[in-house]
């Protein structure tokens, strides 16, 4: 898997979903693509972010552990926010 550390945030350059479930782990969408991400790509990682938050929503509201519930709660604000960020990606490019 390809990373890119900048200051105190860890950027994943390909999502490797099997890193989702840890705790701990914290994902950020890059604000800049550079210009040969093609806008389907963009527009497939948004697609997934929002499947995840809505999975993650669907275990934390079957979930009968409190902590899963939470931790589950928790990743779908994560998700929720990295697909906002997709859209300002997206966005931008457009725009450019």
């Amino acid at each position: 898997m390809r990373q890119l550390a900048l200051s105190e945030k860890t950027f994943l350059l390909d999502n490797d979903v099997r890193r989702d479930l840890f705790p701990g782990l914290r994902l950020d969408v890059l604000e800049a693509f550079d210009g040969d991400t093609p806008m389907t790509e963009l527009q497939d990682r948004l697609e997934r972010f929002e499947t995840l938050t809505a999975e993650c929503e669907l275990i934390a509201k079957l979930a009968t552990d409190s902590t899963k519930r939470e931790f589950y709660l928790k990743l779908s604000e994560q998700y929720r926010q990295l697909a906002v960020d997709m859209r300002q990606a997206i966005a931008t490019k457009a725009a450019a």
